[in-house]
């Protein structure tokens, strides 16, 4: 085969793991293209295509691709990412595919490109699932990689143009995470260990980037306090050190560590994000109930969220809170609790989304055991909101959390004609997304009785 070339496509964004492998494989004499959509002719001529696949989703859109590609000159296709965690699934969406790279592939994917390239036996490829006689061979696991002096990323060109929540780019600084909240797919993929890259390895990724372009920087791992972690032992020196010499490079205006939990941030972390970073944090709140709290093995309470923004605001921090609804056995005064901590905490920004079962999480499992009668995504809303714009019980709070948000938050938004739809619009778009994976995550699990769902 010579010289390998191959494409990697992230859907909607070049995502971290696509120029992490990018930046492996050309390291390894191969010419590698990036691409964040996935329009045909971007591809044509290459010999391998990687799909870096987040969610089913992503592979229902990847479909008129994957099937154009091999009408034509029939490249190679591998699929990776988080969704490949079930690659059943993966090979029922997408039954052309040649091979999904199972977990984290910066071992695997080298190896089986070698493979693939010399012919030989996939068989002896761990972390791989293909298909052999229309069966589908499963190899054995691979241990989770070592993160220390790897490759860097390939970085596209473009990269200072890319926003993903106003960075330009993600840059990973540990994998995996002491909490084990249902609906997350980071314990899934990465485990619940938390191990971090060395500091001086991320400085040169930043400043790799910086130099390709990029100058909005975000640092994460899933929950980005938890870097340097010793078992389930906070590092406050670890993630100090970090931000400070990262934002040697950036500058404090340009850096942004925003996803950390409530009830793990300390005065020394929070005046150190202060100090080093734009001084935003996300904290995943999620909802305002105990119970559902509870149920979502979030291993906190309301108590914890409102100390946690007590002391982001001494800190003088911006604040901003991630929920969810439309969970599993939400009740009505579920949602008016939830509603009533958003009111009362009066944020500076907000993220709502409805629950979404991504695969291989709990929440997934869960989902495909409740019938459509059981599922508030499916459950038609009787409010004034939900009757006037035919939504679901999911839908509704969504919707009506989103509007109250905008007008409780710190620098209160008006409530435009413009605003209203487009919240409209967001909400009946995610619930007729999960209710389309819900129904195939049922037909899955129906006919397989796939066990890993759950």
């Amino acid at each position: 085969m010579g010289r390998v070339k191959i494409a990697i496509i992230s859907p909607e964004v070049f995502s971290y793991g696509a120029m992490l492998i990018g930046g492996i494989l050309k390291k390894g004499g191969h010419q590698i293209s990036l691409f964040n959509n996935l329009r045909p002719q971007n591809v044509m001529g290459m010999d391998i295509i990687g799909l870096s696949l987040t969610s089913v989703s992503h592979l229902l859109n990847a479909r008129e691709l994957v099937s154009k590609l091999k009408v034509g000159l029939k490249p190679l296709i591998i699929v990776g990412g988080p969704i490949s965690q079930i690659s059943e699934l993966v090979f029922r969406i997408l039954p052309e595919i040649d091979v999904v790279v199972i977990g984290e592939g910066e071992e695997t994917a080298p190896e089986l490109i070698e493979a693939l390239k010399t012919k030989r036996n996939l068989e002896e490829v761990n972390g791989i699932s293909f298909k052999h006689d229309n069966e589908m061979v499963k190899t054995h696991p691979r241990k989770p990689a070592s993160l220390d002096g790897r490759a860097l990323p390939e970085i596209p060109q473009n990269i200072g143009r890319q926003n993903i929540r106003g960075a330009n780019v993600y840059i990973e600084t540990h994998r995996g995470c002491l909490g084990n909240c249902s609906f997350c797919q980071v314990p899934c993929f990465f485990g619940r260990e938390v191990r971090s890259r060395p500091v001086n390895d991320i400085v040169v990724e930043v400043k790799a980037f910086v130099e390709a372009g990029a100058q909005k920087i975000a640092l994460f791992g899933g929950t980005s306090n938890q870097y340097g972690c010793k078992g389930s032992k906070l590092n406050d020196e670890a993630f100090i050190t970090m931000l400070k010499e990262v934002s040697r490079i950036t500058g404090p205006y340009n850096l942004s560590v925003p996803d950390l939990r409530v009830d793990m941030v300390n005065e020394a972390m929070l005046k150190a994000v202060r100090k080093y970073t734009i001084g935003f944090v996300i904290y995943g709140m999620e909802s305002g109930s105990n119970r559902i709290l509870a149920k979502m093995r979030k291993g906190i309470t309301v108590d914890k969220i409102m100390e946690g923004v007590k002391r982001a605001r001494e800190a003088k921090l911006e604040v901003a809170g991630a929920f969810i609804v439309g969970y599993p056995g939400e009740t009505d005064e579920d949602y008016a609790e939830t509603k009533e901590l958003v009111e009362e905490l009066m944020l500076d920004d907000y993220s709502i989304s409805i629950a979404d079962p991504l695969p291989g999480t709990l929440l997934a499992g869960e989902v495909v055991q409740l019938s459509r009668e059981e599922n508030p995504v499916f459950i038609k809303d009787s409010s004034k909101l939900g009757v006037l714009h035919k939504l679901t019980v999911a839908e509704a709070r969504a919707f009506d959390l989103m509007l109250t948000a905008s007008m409780v938050r710190s620098r209160p938004l008006p409530i435009t004609n413009e605003l209203y739809n487009t919240f409209l619009r967001e909400v009946k778009k995610q619930g007729e997304e999960i209710r389309l994976i819900t129904i195939i995550l049922k037909e899955f699990y129906k006919d397989t009785r796939h066990s890993t769902l759950t």
